[in-house]
């Protein structure tokens, strides 16, 4: 599984400050810490609330892409600011996220993804909101999959969220995540999936439980990808488990390798 890690956030107290200090040694020490840690790719969100936010992304990405040879998840819904993060990165080939179902958006940045031939995460969400339903949401699935077929993006480079959304707030909402996951693999199987998972424990205590809950759970659905906290040892723990249980880890090659490691403790 694709391991994002998401721990350069600019809605977090510390990275935020940190990018309006343009402080590189606390950011490089984020990314540096999540490649050891064994993320594939490094997010960055560079979104503070203040300033420019192309011209933060484009001094994060900078930071990050000459501390850490991991290529890079341009976190941004505003096509300039992904259009300044692209530019930065050349011919890496990073991530983008996101688009989503808003006509406006989704036309602005899905020619992005051709252009620099990226994968792009995807977001059933659209003009009215996220819908209620695993229904709801992969009809919104489909109208982008329509779309980056016009732009012959493929289709394994489309990387759907289902939406994860705090079970603090609706305690049905972790079955509507894990009820839309499992309906797009089965109706859409050429695509490929991905989860924010942290977003399941927002507000509720030891979170750590419910997002290795969720985790565990989704890798044996079929989850491609995860932007997640790779430097959490009980949470890759729980992934190295999982993959092995559920067929995925040949031989249990990764598991042992995690446990000469001393990952599993």
């Amino acid at each position: 599984m694709i391991i994002i890690g998401e721990k350069i956030n600019g809605t977090l107290a510390d990275v935020r400050e940190a990018i309006e200090k343009r402080d590189a040694g606390f950011i490089a020490g984020l990314a540096t810490s999540q490649a050891e840690a064994g993320a594939d790719y490094i997010d960055v969100n560079a979104g503070t609330g203040t300033g420019d936010e192309a011209e933060s992304m484009a001094w994060a990405l900078g930071v990050v892409r000459s501390t850490t040879d991991r290529p890079v998840s341009i976190d941004s819904s505003d096509p300039v600011v992904l259009i300044k993060g692209l530019e930065q990165c050349g011919e890496s080939r990073p991530f983008i996220n996101s688009a989503n179902g808003e006509l406006s958006k989704t036309e602005c940045i899905l020619p992005l993804a051709a252009e620099y031939n990226c994968p792009v995460v995807a977001l059933p969400m659209d003009d009215s909101g996220i819908p209620g339903t695993q229904e709801g949401r992969l009809e919104i699935c489909q109208r982008i999959l329509e779309i980056a077929a016009h732009w012959d993006i493929p289709t394994r480079d489309l990387f759907f969220d289902p939406l994860v959304i705090p079970v603090s707030t609706d305690h049905r909402q972790g079955r509507v995540t894990l009820d839309t996951l499992s309906i797009i693999k089965k109706e859409l199987p050429e695509v490929s999936t991905i989860l924010g998972l942290s977003n399941v424990s927002f507000g509720l205590p030891k979170r750590y439980l419910l997002n290795r809950s969720l985790l565990t759970v989704a890798v044996f659905i079929g989850l491609d990808a995860a932007l997640m906290d790779p430097t959490d040892m009980g949470l890759m723990a729980a992934l190295h488990a999982a993959e092995a249980v559920a067929g995925d880890d040949d031989f249990c090659r990764r598991y042992l390798k995690a446990y000469r490691q001393g990952e599993l403790e």
